[in-house]
């Protein structure tokens, strides 16, 4: 059997608690394999959600599945936080080269259930912060067609 995968995932914080987030550099899998990818949240307010997102090689991130306080299932992945919420877990069961992907575990208070949000109240960083400003606060795109979003 043969690697056909890297799975990178990185560190990202939510603005509103600034509850810091710990996730492994990187996993390697086989194809066809379970892969789980374990982020610590231990400062989490109880107000706040547990969201994951991906992004593939020359995209922006895409939002993946977010949860509260159970687990949850999606076309994506299985996202399965403890009673606790100390930490979570992204579960990828059957992975894909295709799922190659740099994974992000962010946790914030605020949600957006529909639409595309992905730059507001986020603080994206890798030894420093970045403050990030989205033009729209909420942008829905049809399946398939093309839009645009600033973040400066």
């Amino acid at each position: 059997m043969r690697q056909v995968m890297r799975v990178t995932v990185l560190l990202i914080l939510g603005t509103l608690s600034l509850a810091k987030t710990t996730q492994p550099i990187f996993i390697d899998s086989y194809e066809g394999q379970e892969v789980n990818i374990t982020c610590n949240h231990t400062d989490i307010a109880t107000n706040e959600y547990i969201l994951w997102y991906r992004q593939f090689p020359d995209q922006g991130p895409q939002f993946a599945i977010q949860g509260f306080k159970e687990t949850v299932k999606n076309e994506v992945a299985i996202l399965f936080i403890p009673h606790d919420r100390k930490s979570s877990t992204l579960s990828l069961p059957l992975a894909t080269l295709r799922d190659t992907a740099v994974y992000y575990c962010i946790v914030t208070a605020t949600v957006r259930q529909t639409g595309l949000h992905l730059c507001s109240n986020l603080l994206w960083g890798m030894r420093r912060l970045l403050k990030v400003k989205q033009s729209a606060e909420l942008l829905s795109v049809q399946d398939r067609a093309s839009s645009s979003l600033n973040c400066t």
